[in-house]
């Protein structure tokens, strides 16, 4: 499935590589990955991050108070409204989805699907003599995670991310 995913982002990064105004690259932060954006017009972007992340979850199920540690692996594709402020600086706000699966690290066998929404809001600049942009962003989020093994059981959940992503531009 992982392998399956990667061969599916790879091939959309060389389809989208012959087209002007894109940038990919690395995200880190709450999650760490590839990141890939898009230009589709003057302000309006597409950016689409693949990341591995980490995940300490504390519960309360039916008076039982606990709490596990994930492995997170998402998708998570954003589209964002993109303002010049100044010569290479920008900011930038939109949302997306997160979608997913979270993986125990204390049971390795139990695997969990997630889904989620996400606002995304920060800033960035390119760098005007290098195909490099930087950018810092906040990422509010409300997902859910399907324990199937527990009789189809949902979590609902509340979190955030900072991330920080450097891409090469082309």
């Amino acid at each position: 499935m992982k392998k399956i995913i990667l061969c599916l982002m790879v091939l959309g990064l060389s389809v989208g590589a012959f087209a002007q105004n894109n940038e990919v690259g690395l995200v880190v932060g709450g999650f760490n990955g590839l990141s890939y954006k898009k230009m589709m017009s003057e302000n309006f972007a597409i950016q689409t991050d693949l990341a591995v992340g980490f995940q300490h979850t504390v519960f309360n199920l039916e008076n039982v108070v606990g709490s596990t540690s994930l492995f997170d692996f998402v998708l998570n594709p954003n589209f964002l409204y993109n303002k010049e402020l100044n010569s290479g600086l920008y900011a930038f706000a939109g949302g997306g989805v997160s979608l997913g699966l979270a993986q125990e690290l204390d049971i390795p066998e139990i695997t969990y699907g997630k889904f989620g929404i996400n606002a995304m809001l920060g800033a960035g600049y390119k760098f005007q003599n290098y195909p490099i942009s930087l950018s810092l962003d906040f990422r509010p989020g409300y997902g859910m995670q399907f324990h199937g093994d527990f009789g189809g059981m949902v979590i609902n959940t509340f979190d955030w991310h900072l991330a920080l992503g450097a891409r090469y531009c082309f």
